[in-house]
């Protein structure tokens, strides 16, 4: 997740505290989380933000102390992630230390003992590691053997942290969104899902683990998304991040199970969207090209080809009929 996003702490929308009381953050992060002490290192002000997106078993905080700090836990009983998008967080006694881009990711057992520099900003990930367990077990047919307690620093190029970074913008710009994904259960089961399927190439014991193939269940939620976001911009990108697959999986997937690419589902949904619409009104109530346009077609000659290709008909024919 690029650096760019500490000049506004993620998941904004859900404010959880401003202040410049240490005590007082340690206390609202022990109502969250396994227990936290906080402690100020150096000079400096303390300017406390946190931020939270909470899900049933995972927690997403954004978070800056402003002036360094020293943060150590009890033993975890979850996965924790510290990701800094400015600054550093360096972890003790081994001295990894990880700067903006990178991950930190500490397994359950381990004790965290970490000091936030001045001026860090950083997403921190609970997730619960049942969760994780019965992910495996049911997606994986197979079980989380017991890992030793480690703390594991991972480089911003490492293809399992940049699809993480590209999950939390996808929850980023959905948190506050009434409408967004996360606001269903079955929405944030699946973002969860997502989470868990990037731990597992995250963490080396498991990321050998044979590939299962694509299940439809994964096109599933793609559909899901889609028709919910029918009348939103859509995008590739997007729908990979809500797929937990890679572009050419989710295209293979959809190939196989639709018979069709995203993007012609995205179309081919519209163009019934626009037909059930034109069959429910006369002449004269509708515009055809602000129609078009509102669906996502650029160009009202595209939308008219499209449209009658697929029903065999110009969309004008189907709107006199109603006359």
């Amino acid at each position: 997740m690029s650096a760019k996003l500490g000049i506004r702490l993620p998941f904004s929308a859900s404010p959880l505290l401003r202040s410049h009381d240490l005590d007082e953050a340690e206390g609202l992060l022990n109502s969250h989380i396994e227990e936290r002490r906080l402690q100020p290192c150096g000079r400096g002000q303390t300017d406390i933000h946190f931020t939270l997106q909470s899900l049933p078993q995972l927690k997403l905080f954004g978070a800056g102390f402003g002036r360094a700090v020293r943060v150590s836990s009890s033993p975890l009983a979850c996965w924790h992630g510290i990701l800094p998008l400015r600054g550093a967080v360096s972890s003790h006694p081994d001295g990894q230390r990880a700067c903006a881009g990178e991950l930190l990711m500490f397994t359950p057992g381990h004790e965290v003992d970490v000091v936030w520099h001045e001026g860090t900003q950083a997403i921190v990930l609970a997730l619960d590691a049942s969760l994780l367990v019965d992910h495996v077990m049911q997606h994986h047919q197979t079980e989380v053997t017991r890992l030793p307690a480690q703390a594991q620093l991972m480089g911003r190029q490492h293809p399992a942290v940049v699809s993480l970074g590209n999950l939390l913008r996808l929850v980023d710009s959905d948190t506050g969104n009434p409408s967004g994904l996360l606001t269903s259960p079955v929405g944030q089961v699946h973002m969860q899902y997502l989470f868990c399927e990037n731990l597992v190439h995250l963490i080396p014991s498991l990321s050998a683990l044979p590939q299962r193939s694509l299940l439809p269940g994964t096109v599933k939620r793609v559909v899901d998304f889609i028709q919910a976001h029918l009348d939103q911009p859509l995008s590739i990108s997007q729908l990979v991040s809500v797929s937990g697959a890679s572009r050419r999986s989710l295209e293979q997937a959809f190939r196989r199970y639709l018979g069709i690419s995203p993007q012609r589902y995205i179309q081919n949904c519209r163009l019934r969207a626009i037909r059930e619409l034109l069959q429910h009104h006369r002449q004269g109530e509708v515009q055809l090209s602000e129609l078009a346009f509102r669906w996502g077609f650029a160009q009202p000659s595209h939308f008219t080809t499209a449209y009658k290709k697929a029903f065999g008909e110009l969309p004008s024919h189907t709107l006199s009929r109603q006359s």
